[in-house]
């Protein structure tokens, strides 16, 4: 089984678009997945969204504070919640078309490890998603085993503000990593779904509240200390329940 991973918080309408991707997958794809969602203490929350009918076999779980950039516990608590042995994870504004699910499933029932990341499209044009003029795959997104998530240690928690996920995808990289250019996944941008992605407070610029957020901490600082003191990553270091 594989199971897709994401965190929620204040996504509602975004939500409502993966849930009618989801329920459109054909029955074949339903059958080897499952969904876990992690509402991430949004004060909007993911169960007061809309489910259709025909959704895949799915979970929601809920963090119990409303802890600022806490994606990385949300991303720690689906991946543990997880019943699939192979996880695919990714952020609310990436979806995964039925299509390239298919490639995925395939490619994951061939092999016995291994981390996968993924060509990205651009909505509404599914304009290819390109940096120096080569494919950007998502700091987020990608399909690794359960076992080998944890056995890298999963999400450092101590790790704080925006923009600090590039760690972890470090750590998946030094073991090395193919990118599908098969099985794209789809951006939403806010001009596309407003609430896509992270919203900055009411009232507060988003340019200035995620350049604000980008040190919360010295990161680099905090990862160089626990090395030296042969400390693992913080994990699942906060109160959380399942919701359904």
């Amino acid at each position: 089984m594989l199971s897709i991973c994401l965190p929620f918080y204040r996504n509602s309408g975004m939500l409502a678009h993966q849930y009618a991707v989801w329920a459109g997958y054909p029955s074949a794809l339903k059958d080897q997945i499952e969904i876990v969602l992690v509402d991430d203490g949004s004060p909007e929350p993911a169960m007061d969204v809309p489910r259709p009918d025909g959704l895949p076999p799915l979970r929601i779980y809920r963090v119990l504070e409303d802890r600022p950039w806490h994606q990385h516990g949300a991303r720690n608590l689906a991946a543990r919640e997880a019943n699939g042995s192979w996880l695919f994870l990714t952020d609310m504004d990436h979806v995964l078309p039925a299509e390239s699910l298919a490639v995925l499933l395939e490619r994951v029932a061939r092999v016995n490890d291994g981390v996968f990341l993924f060509h990205r499209l651009d909505a509404p044009d599914l304009t290819p998603k390109m940096k120096n003029g080569v494919p950007h795959p998502h700091t987020n997104t990608f399909a690794v085993r359960k076992a080998h998530f944890w056995a890298l240690g999963g999400y450092d928690e101590d790790l704080q503000g925006y923009a600090t996920d590039g760690y972890f995808l470090r750590r998946l990289k030094a073991h090395g990593t193919t990118l599908l250019m098969d099985a794209p996944i789809v951006r939403y941008s806010r001009e596309v779904i407003p609430d896509a992605s992270m919203r900055a407070p009411d009232g507060v610029d988003p340019y200035v509240f995620r350049r604000q957020a980008k040190r919360t901490v010295d990161n680099d600082r905090v990862i160089a200390e626990k090395l030296a003191a042969g400390l693992p990553p913080t994990v699942m270091n906060f109160p959380w329940e399942q919701s359904l």
